[in-house]
């Protein structure tokens, strides 16, 4: 039996930026902690003050995003790539992956999560480090794109180990194969 834990493009996207403010709070406020307003400050207005260079480096990273889903599935759910589909749902301007497959939901979690630590908590981390609040701000946007991720994590929370998941093809989500999942 399928159940499907999943919302619509619209609703997760309200959802996945809700979902995204406790990490890029605590992220920006490690950062300000340490390094202080005017530091984080810098980051951002040269974030804004490139807006080509930004935006190219937010299509790359869009695409980047993309492709890490699909390549976790691929390689953690031992998945050929013919099944792994990408699209724009063009409606709510929202890039995705999908798996065509059904997969076991741990290698689907991986999937789900690998672009919001590559892209975001692994650059937003590294600024912290290095006072570069231009790599911080980059890894904070990209947290925020995780969002629809983290919501996803969200739902599957009480499925286990082991079990089957459907990556739906049209909502933000899934279906669990098993009926046994609350």
């Amino acid at each position: 039996m399928k159940k499907d834990v999943s919302v619509s493009m619209s609703q997760g996207n309200v959802y996945a930026t809700i979902a995204a403010l406790p990490p890029i709070i605590i992220l920006s406020g490690i950062y300000i902690w340490i390094w202080g307003w005017q530091q984080l400050f810098i980051g951002i207005t040269t974030f804004l003050r490139y807006p080509f260079l930004t935006l190219i480096g937010i299509f790359v990273g869009v695409i980047l995003h993309e492709l890490i889903h699909g390549l976790a599935w691929k390689f953690f759910g031992n998945k050929p790539s013919n099944v792994i589909k990408y699209g724009v749902a063009w409606k709510v301007l929202t890039p995705y992956a999908h798996c065509q497959e059904t997969i076991d939901v741990g290698a689907y979690k991986l999937g789900v999560v690998m672009p919001g630590v590559l892209l975001g908590l692994v650059p937003a981390l590294l600024g912290i480090l290095t006072s570069n609040s231009l790599l911080l701000t980059f890894g904070l946007f990209f947290t925020l794109a995780a969002g629809g991720d983290i919501l996803i994590l969200w739902l599957l929370r009480n499925v286990e180990a082991g079990v089957l998941v459907e990556d739906h093809p049209t909502r933000m989500g899934c279906y669990v194969i098993n009926s046994d999942c609350q």
